[in-house]
């Protein structure tokens, strides 16, 4: 799958940082996958993507630091890791990144932070809202994570609860 508006460039050294981080699986989830796939099927209009969020089996402290050593401070020039999140925020050639540890997490509370641990993509994308946001693009890999429908919720124009707490 190809993202109008995101750098080939980009995805490659996003590849490499986790390659070079011992991650098997790095992967783009959310919006610019439902987007980028209502581009693909439906012909709407590209918005572009003001930012990627992306999916590490791994550590994304790790990816991070990966991608600083790759592509050095220039290009790299905003990094803030959330590390009871298990996640960093980062600017790199001028695109905000979110990249997070692939997780599961328990409310203790209503209103309460998360208790996060890590896990694997797929617990990751079952803690979602919708089946259409529970789409993952593998960039190790190249193929489309979709255990819950959402291309097919997508092609029907149907907006499909994940589970009950959505």
């Amino acid at each position: 799958m190809d993202l109008p508006g995101v750098p080939s460039a980009l995805l490659v050294e996003l590849r490499g940082a986790a390659h070079q981080a011992g991650s098997q699986r790095l992967a783009l989830v959310g919006g610019a996958v439902r987007d980028g796939l209502l581009h693909r099927q439906h012909g709407w209009a590209w918005s572009g993507v003001p930012d990627l969020d992306l999916v590490v089996e791994g550590k994304a402290a790790a990816v991070a630091e990966a991608l600083l050593q790759r592509c050095g401070a220039e290009r790299l020039n905003h990094c803030v890791e959330h590390g009871a999140f298990g996640t960093v925020a980062l600017t790199l050639d001028g695109q905000s990144l979110d990249l997070a540890t692939a997780r599961g997490e328990v409310y203790p509370a209503p209103g309460h932070n998360p208790q996060v641990r890590a896990g694997t993509l797929l617990a990751d994308l079952v803690r979602r809202d919708f089946t259409i946001n529970a789409m993952a693009w593998d960039l190790m890999s190249g193929e489309l994570i979709d255990p819950h429908g959402g291309r097919q919720h997508l092609v029907s124009k149907q907006l499909v609860f994940l589970h009950q707490r959505s």
